[in-house]
């Protein structure tokens, strides 16, 4: 940006010798050094700017205030705009031209703002107009050394690229004639940028030209619509002829404020046309010349405002108005800085910084700090950052529930026994189940079909092994299902883990990304083996658990038998599902709910209240409803004879009612059995429980069929009890610890961080998005850029 730097001594009409030159001394420099350090870019600095048409008087307005020739060729396009800094001072007249870029060649907007003298210092007046030539040339030409333009005789044929056809990297009035559309629209946007704010917009109007017409006056008027920064500045009042009396009298209108009116008003001012500056006619002759047009001019000489007339009355005004904007507006810049400097540090913290250490050591902390945060969420331990919260815990919390319900799963595989010879006299609960439950008779038929050459009373071992491996047919599906859901969980984790540290790493990411998928299938390959492998050794019933295993025969073959005498209630044998009729073969599995060891008699019965609330009623009351329920039923139904007669009373006796004499209440049973343990104790029999009890039975004509339902039973308990245990453990070690302890070493492998070129990989792996790194470097610039406007603004006091 070229500027014109001039400190003048001289002329009485000369704006250094105005109040805005004497009294504002100090505060137009500051406003100047601000405006090299760029403030201007980020805050509005008070400034005059002066806009009008083509050959609208703008060159000679701005001799005429700043007392020296700047370039004005008729017919030609000026393509530069150019700021003129005044002051004044007791010496020597002298100038400096300067170029401030703040635009690169295709007009976007510098990081930093630069200031640079281009060329000497001038004391010679004259001078100005050729320098201020070569610094729009060199403008134009930013592909060359601005040495190239200082030269003598600089040539009109200058090696490389094409000048511009516009920049904005040097401030002069802004005129075009014969331009194209492009730029057109590129002045029409750097007037419309230059005008807006605190501005003060003095707009020349040639009075050869409607103001209508007159596109600078309509720019004007969009800054500033209702006219309170805009300055009139009527030109070339010597154009109107004698006989242009309506055109006389309406821009006299204007002047005296009756049409188009504007806060500040209009001034009209006459400067030298051609042929008095091919004369050289000085510029005190200039101000002689136009006050002697507006003392003998009419409309002129009778206008009421006769202070509004002449370049003298308009530098005298204008100064006063510039002098009180930079008053009213210094004491308000420090607030601005301050929260534009906030704002900017605000921007600057949300972005992730840049990378200041050496590529592939930054590559292996990402890495490193990765693995060690992934292998603390998978183990449930403190993350990289020290935190133990939610997102560290999610994985090992997930896995339990989803271990929890493949428990449940498992447990819910259980024979579906009934220790009743059949659906037709089971108690309504199971006959509600369908033809899911195995019944005596479905137990004897089976021994029957698997006999070969078992000696009597022996249940063939196939027999035993196919009811086992019927409760395990679903196993392999409910595993996988486990391990699939664990694998959902991992997904979202890793993904979320990820994500901070390689999201603004878009060509790590895509490195990254395929390892750890590749990794992961690896890894659920080998733990689909492992679970496969597990379930497999299933299949051959085996234990060494024998004391387990006995006590739960004994437990369910006790439990059987006292259902079957009528000992204990069948409300005792829960079975939530059934399998189709034809499923009940032992090919098939069976998908239920049945009573486990720790569920034999639940301590409590959930119940609902009349209210919705939970409730808890003890078993024996549960039990004597029951009864009671049942002994009414009984004595409501006919009696019976024969054969179906001994049926129901079997039945009876086994459900409790009383048409068995023997039987007693519940309370009182209670107390009759530890009665009977203590005396058994005493005879030598210690160690007995009530489930021993049952055992004392005499046998039915169904005694190898309960024998076979506790045996396989007790069997589920024991096989159960492993696979819900080494399923879990084989998805944790094989699949979760194992991708956490393979992780590093497979990333470091891929990422190449041991070669030879590593730090040229890592380079390219760490490459920023381009509008990132643009945004972090256009905020550190303006943050820079505030904090040095902000420490001017200190030391002046402000």
């Amino acid at each position: 940006m070229a500027i014109a730097d001039t400190t003048i001594a001289g002329r009485y009409s000369d704006i250094h010798d105005s109040e805005y030159g004497k009294s504002s001394k100090e505060l137009i420099e500051f406003v100047g050094q601000l405006r090299a350090l760029g403030a201007h870019i980020d805050i509005e600095l008070p400034r005059i700017v002066v806009t009008g048409n083509q050959s609208a008087g703008k060159s000679s307005l701005v001799e005429a205030i700043s007392g020296i020739s700047v370039p004005r060729d008729a017919g030609t396009c000026t393509r530069c705009p150019m700021e003129c800094r005044l002051s004044h001072s007791p010496g020597a007249w002298t100038c400096q031209v300067k170029i401030r870029y703040e635009y690169d060649e295709n007009g976007k907007q510098l990081d930093e703002v630069a200031e640079v003298d281009f060329g000497p210092l001038i004391t010679d007046k004259t001078r100005v107009e050729d320098m201020l030539r070569r610094a729009q040339a060199a403008v134009l030409r930013p592909d060359l050394d601005l040495a190239t333009f200082l030269d003598d005789e600089p040539g009109h044929q200058l090696p490389g690229k094409k000048p511009l056809k516009f920049s904005k990297n040097v401030t002069h009035q802004v005129s075009f004639q014969n331009a194209d559309d492009e730029t057109v629209q590129l002045v029409e946007d750097m007037v419309t940028s230059h005008t807006k704010g605190n501005s003060s917009i003095l707009v020349t109007l040639p009075m050869s030209d409607d103001i209508e017409n007159q596109k600078a006056a309509r720019l004007a008027r969009q800054a500033d619509p209702q006219g309170l920064r805009t300055i009139g500045v009527m030109t070339k009042p010597d154009t109107l002829t004698a006989g242009s009396t309506k055109a006389r009298q309406m821009w006299l209108d204007v002047l005296e404020g009756r049409r188009h009116p504007l806060l500040h008003g209009y001034y009209c001012t006459r400067q030298p046309d051609d042929d008095e500056r091919i004369h050289g006619v000085s510029g005190a002759a200039s101000r002689q010349l136009e006050e002697a047009f507006f003392s003998t001019t009419s409309p002129w000489t009778n206008a009421s405002c006769q202070d509004r007339l002449g370049t003298t009355n308009l530098v005298k005004n204008i100064s006063k108005l510039l002098t009180q904007i930079i008053r009213e507006s210094l004491p308000t810049l420090l607030d601005k800085v301050a929260l534009q400097l906030e704002t900017c540090t605000a921007q600057l913290e949300k972005l992730p910084p840049p990378v200041t250490t050496e590529p592939s050591a930054f590559v292996l902390a990402l890495v490193t700090n990765l693995s060690s945060e992934l292998s603390a969420r998978i183990h449930g331990g403190i993350g990289a950052d020290g935190s133990v919260g939610k997102g560290s815990l999610a994985i090992v919390q997930s896995t339990r529930r989803i271990y929890e319900s493949f428990k449940v799963a498992i447990r819910s595989t259980a024979p579906p026994f009934a220790p009743y010879p059949n659906a037709t006299i089971a108690p309504d609960h199971l006959r509600r189940k369908g033809t899911g439950v195995m019944y005596l008779e479905d137990l004897r038929q089976h021994i029957r079909t698997s006999v070969t050459r078992e000696l009597p009373g022996n249940v063939p071992y196939t027999a035993k092994v196919s009811l086992i491996r019927a409760c395990q047919e679903n196993w392999e599906d409910a595993a996988m299902g486990c391990f699939e859901a664990v694998q959902l969980v991992f997904k979202d984790a890793i993904g979320e883990l990820v994500h901070p540290y390689f999201d603004r790493y878009n060509v790590l990411k895509g490195t990254v990304g395929p390892v750890i998928m590749e990794l992961g299938s690896i890894c659920a390959e080998q733990t689909i083996e492992r679970i496969r492998f597990i379930l497999s050794l299933e299949t051959s019933p085996f234990t060494q658990n024998g004391h387990y295993l006995s006590d739960g025969r004994e437990k369910w073959l006790g439990l059987y038998k006292d259902i079957r005498a009528g000992k204990s209630d069948a409300e005792a044998i829960t079975v939530a599902g059934a399998r189709p009729a034809a499923q009940r073969t032992l090919s098939a599995p069976a998908t239920i709910e049945t009573l486990s060891t720790e569920a034999v008699v639940p301590d409590v019965l959930p119940l609902t209240n009349n209210n919705g609330k939970r409730e808890a009623e003890t078993a024996s009351d549960a039990q004597r409803k029951s009864n009671k329920m049942k002994r009414q039923e009984e004595e409501r139904r006919p009696p019976l004879q024969n054969k179906e007669q001994t049926q129901v009373a079997q039945a009876n006796a086994r459900t409790g009612a009383t048409s068995n004499p023997n039987m007693v209440e519940d309370n009182e049973k209670e107390v009759l059995l530890n009665e009977a343990l203590v005396v058994l104790a005493k005879l030598g029999y210690a160690g007995l429980t009530k489930e021993d009890l049952g055992k004392l039975n005499k046998t039915d004509e169904y005694d190898e069929e309960p024998h076979l339902m506790a045996e396989v039973r007790a069997y589920f308990q024991v096989a159960y009890k492993r696979v819900i245990d080494y399923v879990p453990l084989a998805i944790d070690h094989s699949f979760l610890y194992a991708f956490s302890e393979r992780l590093r070493e497979r990333l470091f492998e891929r990422l190449g961080l041991g070669g030879a070129n590593a730090s040229e990989r890592c380079i390219g792996y760490i490459a920023e998005d381009p509008g990132v790194v643009a945004q972090r470097d256009e905020l550190t610039s303006k943050k820079k850029r505030l904090e040095n406007v902000q420490r001017a603004l200190f030391n002046f006091g402000l």
